[in-house]
């Protein structure tokens, strides 16, 4: 009887540093990173009224895929919403870098600033590149999004910027603490975003 209540709670219990890891985790999750950069960037770039019309229209975009991860999650196709499965990324990771390319397209009719659609270009380019390693390694999908923030926030918002370089070590300790990734993979995730911003931003 003792053992079966031991084997009933444990699995249950949750430190600490786990549950602040799994907060932040889901707080600086990859959709708010971007597009809480998307909008700074569109606002500096663009004004009000036209900057407000970007945000719009990434908005949408972003929640066209988190509505599709929902759905692949109820049909059980995913284990949960970020995906920690490395086999169950690549269906999801398609339909992303399809509304990354639409996006783009909006932007380009949009007549949006130069400094935003290279922003959007970067992240999708590097979502593309993780999605490559995905299929053979599990690099982290929150550190790319946060490292990318951190970099092309400094390149293109400046003091501003510093807020996404905080929450840089920040995103890469809650994912390694949840042992969704390793440091190595959180590291490696982080340097592809960062890269890109600095290839295309710079």
């Amino acid at each position: 009887m003792r053992g079966r209540c031991t084997r009933s709670i444990l699995p249950t219990v949750t430190s600490r540093p786990q549950r602040l890891a799994r907060a932040l985790t889901n707080v600086l999750n990859p959709f708010a990173t971007f597009t809480a950069l998307f909008a700074l960037v569109a606002l500096a770039e663009a004004g009000a009224y036209r900057g407000a019309t970007y945000l719009a229209v990434e908005l949408t975009a972003a929640t066209a895929v988190a509505g599709y991860v929902l759905v692949m999650r109820r049909r059980t196709r995913v284990g949960d919403f970020w995906i920690s499965t490395r086999t169950e990324r690549l269906t999801p990771a398609v339909f992303l870098l399809a509304a990354f390319v639409v996006l783009l397209g909006v932007l380009a009719l949009l007549d949006s600033p130069q400094n935003l659609f290279l922003l959007t270009l970067s992240m999708g380019l590097a979502s593309a590149a993780l999605a490559g390693i995905t299929l053979l390694w599990k690099a982290s999908a929150h550190c790319t999004v946060t490292g990318h923030a951190a970099a092309a926030g400094l390149l293109l918002l400046g003091p501003l910027g510093f807020v996404f370089l905080l929450a840089l070590p920040i995103v890469v300790w809650s994912r390694v603490t949840l042992k969704a990734h390793t440091l190595p993979q959180a590291l490696a995730g982080a340097t592809v975003g960062a890269g890109f911003a600095v290839l295309f931003l710079a």
